[in-house]
C-alpha cells in the first residue's frame, strides 16, 4: 500500500497538550529500547519484564495501545455510520492524514484492515518514523552538499520534470520519473542508514554460483 504526499499524521494521534500521555510514552519507548539494547542480561524477555525498566516499558505500551485503539476506533465508527462514498466526499480539499488512508486500505485478498491492524500500522509510524526520516533526509542534503555536481543534476531533473506542469507541487506519480535522484537518495541512506542493525532470514533455499547452499 503506497503511501501520498498529503499523508499527515492523525490530529487525533498528537493531542492539543503537549506533551501528550501519548507522545510521552513514545519518548519513553525510545530511551528504553536503546537502554535495552546495551544490556545483555535484558534481552530476556523473562528477566527484562521483572526489572523496573521493564515495567516502565509495559506501562508506556499499554498507553500505546489504548491510545492509538480508541482513536481508530472512533474513526472507524465514523466511516460506518457515514459510509465510504460519503467519506471520500468528506475529505475533498481537506488533507488525508494516515490513519484514513489505513482505514480505505485493502490487504493482499481485498479485504479492509482490521482496527488492530491499522493500530499496529500507526504505533510503527509514529515509534519508527520520524527520527528515522528526518536523520536520512539531513544525510541525503549533507551529501548532495558535498558533492555539488550531482546536487545539480538532480536539480534539473526536477525542473525538467516540473517545467510543463500546471502545479507547482510534485505529486507521488511524479517519484517514478526521478531515477537519478532516487540513486542519490539510495546511495546516502547505504552510506549513512538510519537504523544500522539490519537482521534477514532466508525464507528459502539459496543456490550460490559456487554451488553452495545457504539453507532456508
Amino acid at each position: 500500500m503506497p503511501p501520498t504526499p498529503a499523508c499527515q499524521l492523525p490530529a487525533d494521534l498528537l493531542c492539543c497538550r503537549t506533551p501528550s500521555d501519548y507522545i510521552a510514552a513514545i519518548v519513553e519507548l525510545s530511551s528504553l529500547v536503546v537502554r535495552r539494547q546495551h544490556r545483555l542480561l535484558l534481552h530476556c524477555d523473562f528477566l527484562y519484564r521483572l526489572t523496573p525498566d521493564g515495567r516502565r516499558f509495559q506501562r508506556a505500551c499499554d498507553t500505546v495501545h489504548r491510545f492509538t485503539a480508541d482513536v481508530v476506533q472512533r474513526r472507524h465508527q465514523a466511516l460506518n455510520r457515514l459510509g465510504r462514498e460519503a467519506w471520500l466526499k468528506s475529505k475533498q480539499g481537506k488533507t488525508v492524514d494516515f490513519i484514513d488512508i489505513l482505514l480505505l486500505a485493502k490487504d493482499e485478498d481485498g479485504q479492509d484492515l482490521s482496527d488492530e491492524d491499522i493500530a499496529a500500522e500507526a504505533d510503527t509510524f509514529m515509534f519508527e518514523g520520524h527520527d528515522t526520516t528526518a536523520s536520512g533526509l539531513s544525510w541525503v542534503l549533507y551529501n548532495l552538499a558535498c558533492h555539488p555536481e550531482y546536487q545539480e543534476r538532480c536539480r534539473e531533473e526536477i525542473k525538467d520534470l516540473m517545467r510543463d506542469k500546471e502545479s507547482e507541487e510534485m505529486e507521488w506519480e511524479d517519484l517514478s520519473q526521478m531515477p537519478f535522484s532516487t540513486m542519490c537518495i539510495k546511495e546516502s541512506l547505504r552510506l549513512h542508514p538510519p537504523v544500522t542493525a539490519v537482521s534477514r532470514r532466508c525464507t528459502e533455499d539459496i543456490k550460490l554460483p559456487n554451488g553452495h547452499v545457504i539453507p532456508k
